[in-house]
C-alpha cells in the first residue's frame, strides 16, 4: 500500500480489448488496495467516462465528415440531432481510422500511493462552451441526488445523454464510502480531464483544497467544471 503505483492506458476506441484491458488494471488494484468493491467501481466508472469521451471524440469526426460546424449554435444542435440518430450505425473501422487521422486520443492514468488514488481520464479534445455548460448542469444535480431517479426526473431527457452516467459515478464513489466532491471535471490547455480522487490516509489534503490554500495564482488543475 505504501508504494507509488502509476499505469496508463492509451486508446482512440473502445473495443474489447481496450475493456478488458481497463477491467484487468482496475481488479488488480482492488487486490492491492484491499477494498472490497471498489474495482467493480472503477470499472464501471472509467468505462463510463472513456465512452463518453470516446463519444464526443466520434461527434466531431462526424461533424467534420458531413460538414457541420462545431461552433456554430445552430448547425452544432442540427449535427448533434444528425450524430444521436446515425451513431449506431457508424461502421467502426471507418471511425477509429477518422479518430486516428484526427489524432483525437483518449488516456486513462492510475496513480496511487499510501497517502491517495487518482484517476485521470483525459481527453485530447477540448469541451465546446455547450457540452461545458451541460456537464455544470449534470454535475451539480448529481452532487445533490440521492438515487437515480431522482436524477432521471430532472435530466433523464438531455440530448445527448452522458448525464446519468455521471449521476451513476457519484452514487457509487458515495456508496463506497468517499466524498464524490472529489469526482471533477476540468480542462487545462487543450484537452479535457476528468478526475476521480480519493484519500488513502486521514491527513490527506485534496488538490482541490490545496490548490485554494496555495493562492499563488499558479494553475494547479486548471479551471473547474462543477
Amino acid at each position: 500500500m505504501a508504494e507509488h503505483h502509476h499505469q496508463q492506458i492509451v486508446l482512440h476506441v473502445m473495443d474489447r480489448d481496450a475493456r478488458n484491458h481497463i477491467r484487468d488494471v482496475f481488479d488488480d488494484l482492488e487486490n492491492r488496495l484491499r477494498i472490497d468493491g471498489i474495482g467493480t467501481v472503477l470499472t464501471t466508472s472509467i468505462l463510463e467516462l472513456v465512452e463518453n469521451a470516446v463519444k464526443a471524440n466520434l461527434k466531431r469526426a462526424f461533424f467534420q465528415k458531413h460538414g457541420f460546424d462545431i461552433h456554430h449554435p445552430d448547425q452544432y444542435r442540427q449535427g448533434v440531432r444528425a450524430f444521436i440518430n446515425a451513431f449506431r450505425t457508424i461502421p467502426p473501422d471507418e471511425y477509429r481510422q477518422a479518430l486516428l487521422d484526427l489524432d483525437l486520443i483518449v488516456s486513462v492514468e492510475v496513480d496511487n500511493n499510501a497517502q491517495r488514488l487518482l484517476i485521470y481520464v483525459e481527453n485530447s479534445a477540448l469541451l465546446l462552451l455547450e457540452e461545458e455548460k451541460r456537464i455544470r448542469r449534470q454535475l451539480a444535480a448529481a452532487m445533490q441526488a440521492e438515487a437515480l431517479e431522482s436524477f432521471y426526473l430532472n435530466f433523464g431527457d438531455e440530448t445527448e445523454g452522458s448525464g446519468m452516467g455521471l449521476a451513476m459515478i457519484v452514487l457509487l464513489i458515495r456508496n463506497l464510502g468517499f466524498p464524490p466532491e472529489h469526482f471533477r471535471v476540468f480542462h487545462r490547455g487543450e484537452r479535457t480531464i476528468a478526475r476521480l480522487e480519493f484519500p488513502m490516509a486521514a491527513d490527506y489534503v485534496p488538490l482541490r483544497t490545496r490548490w485554494l490554500q496555495e493562492k499563488s495564482g499558479s494553475d494547479t488543475d486548471g479551471p473547474k467544471i462543477g
